[in-house]
């Protein structure tokens, strides 16, 4: 199925933004100094697994997020605690999922590096937002709450549809014949 061309140039302008090299190494050089030792690496990566184990961890934010936003769609108030409860598990689930994504990223080559770093950006940004709807639903502003969850659900649906080009267009972290990637010693 071709792509929308709009979503293409964004992607492609995305990819070409030297701009960003900058953010992009002082990160990668990050990631590299403090994601030690390479067992530990291994396991972020998913190697024992098999397969890159970041994608399957995201399913327990999104799922708990979109969890939350049905129940705000339904209303109620044992909804409202129900969706506050997700959103927070959300936000304590997307730490590790970050955590292995980030040493996946490291792996990759410089186009890839900068959709992924606009990746982990744009959900950064969702994930703030879900923050923020936390804490006010807290406060029992749930109507405040549920606006910046559905903000940030759409925020990290930009960020997903970033890390679907960055696996099924870009290849990233995809094996060859038949490896596990990011399985070789740097």
């Amino acid at each position: 199925m071709p792509e929308i061309r709009a979503l293409r140039r964004l992607t492609e302008s995305i990819e070409h933004a030297s701009v960003l090299d900058t953010a992009v190494d002082f990160d990668r050089k990050f990631v590299d100094a403090t994601a030690r030792p390479r067992a530990l690496r291994q396991l972020l990566h998913g190697v024992p697994f098999g397969h890159p184990i970041h994608p399957l961890m995201v399913q327990v934010p999104l799922g708990a997020w979109i969890s939350a936003a049905v129940l705000d769609l339904l209303g109620g108030k044992g909804n409202a605690k129900a969706a506050k409860t997700l959103v927070g598990v959300g936000l304590v689930s997307s730490g590790s999922a970050s955590v292995a994504g980030y040493v996946d990223w490291s792996e990759l080559d410089r186009e890839q590096l900068r959709t992924g770093w606009v990746h982990q950006a744009v959900n950064w940004v969702g994930i703030s937002l879900y923050g923020l709807s936390w804490l006010q639903r807290k406060r029992g502003n749930h109507g405040a709450g549920k606006l910046l969850g559905f903000a940030g659900l759409t925020v990290v649906s930009v960020g997903g549809y970033l890390g679907g080009h960055l696996a099924y267009r870009q290849r990233a972290g995809v094996s060859t014949a038949g490896e596990v990637p990011f399985d070789a010693p740097r």
